[in-house]
């Protein structure tokens, strides 16, 4: 059984050596457990569907796919483990691609001990540790800006490097603020009460709060949900809504 205090990661990356000398690397350290590794990208995916790990090291060339192919893929497929790129030749154009692809931090090989330790554990806390790094390298930031600026569907929008959310954990995050159940959202949105119930998990962690009320307050206070001012028929409640036209809140129902 897992040690609630130790971080289990796994390593995807096509170079064995590399590869080997990444899990030597994370087991010498405490509080670091490797679950595994793989080259391919189906190896990755069935890897992290059988060992629940807490962090995902990509490479960015696979045997079977992109690296940042499979890093968006892992996210969608697994959005409570958090994804560090390592990026075989760093650049800014594969950083931006590493930010919509959704990966908590990028790095190149040459990456120090210390610091691949602390990508890893503030990776498994939830953090965004890429967006620092955005705010280094002003051609990104630009292109990021502009991906704001041209891109007006909600879609685009929450694919960004701001939102560290998926489309579906903001879906729930908006019922959560309506004040439903996980069971009233699991029959909304035709799913198990176990799955929103692993769905606003994965949010607490990703905004780095204790319980649904803060995740709400947090999303209102970054932007991602807006107060609608607009007055609900004779309610007076203000609606909630998602960035940057979804109405949320006027349909909302009084519980009897």
């Amino acid at each position: 059984m897992n040690k609630p205090d130790v971080i289990r990661v796994v390593v995807i990356e096509r170079e064995p050596l590399y590869r080997r000398g990444l899990v030597s690397l994370l087991e010498s350290i405490d509080g670091l457990e490797v679950a595994g590794s793989a080259e391919t990208a189906e190896a990755g995916y069935k890897l992290a569907d059988e060992t629940a790990p807490v962090v995902a090291l990509v490479g960015t060339t696979l045997m079977d796919a992109p690296g940042l192919a499979f890093a968006a893929e892992m996210r969608r497929r697994f959005p409570a483990i958090a994804t560090i790129v390592i990026a075989a030749n760093e650049s800014d154009d594969e950083l931006f691609s590493a930010i919509r692809a959704g990966a908590s931090a990028y790095s190149g090989r040459d990456i120090s001990e210390d610091l691949l330790q602390e990508l890893v554990r503030r990776s498994a806390t939830g953090e965004y540790v890429i967006n620092e790094q955005l705010l280094s390298k002003p051609y990104v930031a630009a292109r990021v800006l502009d991906q704001f600026r041209n891109n007006t569907t909600v879609d685009v929008a929450l694919s960004s490097a701001f939102m560290p959310l998926t489309d579906r954990e903001l879906e729930i995050l908006r019922k959560v603020s309506d004040g439903m159940t996980n069971a009233e959202i699991g029959f909304a949105l035709g799913i198990s009460a176990q799955t929103v119930k692993n769905h606003v998990t994965s949010i607490l962690r990703k905004l780095a709060v204790n319980d649904r009320t803060q995740a709400v307050v947090t999303a209102l206070r970054r932007g991602w949900l807006t107060i609608d001012e607009e007055i609900d028929g004779e309610s007076g409640a203000a609606g909630i809504t998602s960035i940057p036209t979804t109405r949320l809140g006027s349909s909302r129902k009084t519980a009897t």
